[in-house]
């Protein structure tokens, strides 16, 4: 247990014992319930402001036994978070650092350390400066599959959960997020508001440089294009190329017979994209929108 953890507890557990020994239904001393902070804290890892919270000096012993074991739980989470959340920018510091550029060497390494830390795909290149990190103590993840590529400079947020298809590419300066807050002031509590926004990149994106995939964006779907300096904030459908702020789309990658090809050269019967969708989409975003997309490419 940290000293500055027991420092707080001792200063902020003798001014809450003051203060629940002077209200009218007490029936003990500051000293008394000072001591008591500290026996619930040392063995439940239970913080003053929550035992004056519960007013756990009134209880029985059963009573305060039972909301002490609640509140362990809780806190013991908050503290391991706490630690891999300082953990992973000591992490940072050290194998996002430029060193890890002058040699193959080292970079090999620097791949080693992320895939150790993260979980990273088989093969997956990593380049400097690249920040993965999660926020509001949320239990999420990024998953990704192999042979993706992470450029110098990547910003990652997988606060609401992310998760990276095969041969994913994300270049320099690009910014995922995955996590959003409320704007009415209502955002109170450990969380702030927080609004978890689960993101999946399916397999062949390639997100340009200074990209921004916005939160609320749910999918980008397999073989999209996003341009450089796009703002992202909708979910794109396979093979679509998507261009500006906010982000639409120009075109795709492939015609749908090119396409169709494709997912039969690459892909198992049960995991090719169906014809149909695929030929709704290029009718839908493409097809449909022709005269409004030349006008676009000429501003």
């Amino acid at each position: 247990m940290e000293f500055r953890r027991i420092k707080q507890v001792c200063e902020y557990g003798w001014k809450d014992a003051q203060t629940l020994s002077q209200e009218a239904d007490a029936t003990k001393g500051r000293l008394s319930i000072f001591l008591d902070i500290l026996h619930c804290f040392f063995k439940y890892n239970v913080w003053s402001n929550q035992y004056k919270k519960e007013k756990l000096h009134l209880l029985s012993g059963e009573q305060k036994r039972e909301i002490c074991l609640k509140y362990q739980e809780k806190n013991n989470f908050r503290d391991q978070w706490v630690k891999e959340f300082f953990d992973n920018y000591k992490f940072l510091n050290k194998w996002s650092s430029f060193k890890y550029e002058r040699s193959a060497n080292l970079q090999a390494k620097r791949r080693a350390a992320y895939k150790k830390q993260y979980g990273l795909g088989e093969n997956c290149f990593v380049g400097y400066d690249v920040i993965l990190h999660k926020h509001h103590y949320k239990d999420s993840k990024i998953v990704t599959g192999k042979d993706c590529l992470l450029a110098e400079q990547v910003n990652i947020d997988y606060t609401g959960g992310l998760v990276l298809g095969n041969k994913v590419s994300i270049s320099e300066g690009a910014k995922i997020l995955t996590h959003n807050h409320v704007v009415d002031f209502s955002g109170k509590g450990e969380d702030k508001g927080c609004i978890l926004t689960p993101l999946v990149i399916h397999d062949r994106v390639w997100i340009g440089t200074k990209a921004m995939i916005m939160p609320g964006v749910k999918e980008i779907g397999r073989g999209a294009m996003i341009s450089s300096l796009a703002y992202v904030h909708t979910k794109i459908p396979p093979y679509a190329i998507v261009m500006g702020n906010p982000a639409k789309i120009v075109g795709f990658r492939l015609t749908p017979e090119e396409i169709i090809e494709f997912e039969k050269n690459n892909y198992s019967e049960e995991n090719r994209l169906p014809e149909e969708v695929i030929n709704n989409n290029y009718k839908k975003y493409f097809q449909s929108r022709w005269k409004e997309l030349k006008e676009f490419s000429r501003v």
